[in-house]
């Protein structure tokens, strides 16, 4: 696996970020001609690690490595940029778990409203994947002939991001974001561009949240480098210590 594949297109970016989208027709702009918009429809609320763990199993299916079958363990691990990771069990399942909910999840696309003549319909599984029980875990596969249709309709409009899946891993692509003890600086070799691509947020709005934490005393900026004034917790299980 080289490369991480993210989908960058206005429904992803909606899927990632707003709830109750189930039961209607969502409509999503594409410009500011109110006439140009996409129409969809989706049958399960997604969280930002639904559509996390979806790049991932697209990433796969693109590498051709996944042909013969994976377990949800492929999928952490190129989630964390890392194959040689060992996932806890309690987090295979979890994966598992999101897999059969993004199997089971139905997408309906009507695009390009904008030119009625050639509209186009794209429909089907979040994800095509089937699974069988093995010893202990479950592997799934790619149905033959099965469509991501989301991934299919921001493909063909060069809406997907493609970046190394070795920036993926906590200890080399943020700059070892992996602070040692004590430590509160860090660096990210991104641009803000990249850096707001990567977040699937939009550039300017994160630019406005920096500046705010900056002016906030929360941090220090340099271009790529960053200095924490305050004191974070490593896990949502542990206090924060400015309390």
């Amino acid at each position: 696996m080289e490369q991480f594949i993210m989908n960058n297109c206005k429904i992803a970016n909606e899927l990632r970020k707003y709830r109750d989208l189930t039961g209607c027709v969502n409509r999503a702009g594409l410009s500011d001609d109110p006439e140009n918009y996409v129409e969809y429809v989706i049958t399960r609320e997604m969280s930002y690690m639904d559509m996390v763990t979806a790049n991932a199993v697209y990433s796969l299916w693109r590498s051709g490595e996944g042909d013969n079958g994976f377990r949800a363990e492929t999928i952490g691990q190129i989630m964390a940029g890392d194959m040689a990771r060992r996932l806890r069990p309690e987090k295979q399942d979890e994966i598992e778990e999101r897999l059969q909910k993004l199997a089971g999840t139905e997408l309906y696309i009507l695009a390009d409203h904008d030119q009625q003549a050639m509209q186009e319909v794209y429909e089907g599984a979040f994800l095509p994947l089937t699974w069988e029980t093995g010893r202990s875990r479950l592997r799934f596969r790619f149905k033959d002939g099965g469509q991501m249709p989301l991934y299919q309709y921001a493909e063909e409009r060069n809406q997907l991001i493609r970046i190394p899946v070795s920036l993926l891993r906590d200890d080399e692509a943020l700059g070892q974001t992996r602070l040692k003890a004590g430590s509160r600086t860090f660096s990210i070799p991104l641009n803000r561009q990249d850096l707001a691509d990567f977040l699937f947020v939009d550039r300017s709005a994160m630019s406005n949240e920096l500046c705010k934490m900056r002016d906030e005393g929360l941090l220090k900026f340099e271009k790529s480098n960053f200095e924490l004034l305050i004191e974070m917790p490593i896990t949502e299980e542990e206090r924060d210590p400015n309390q």
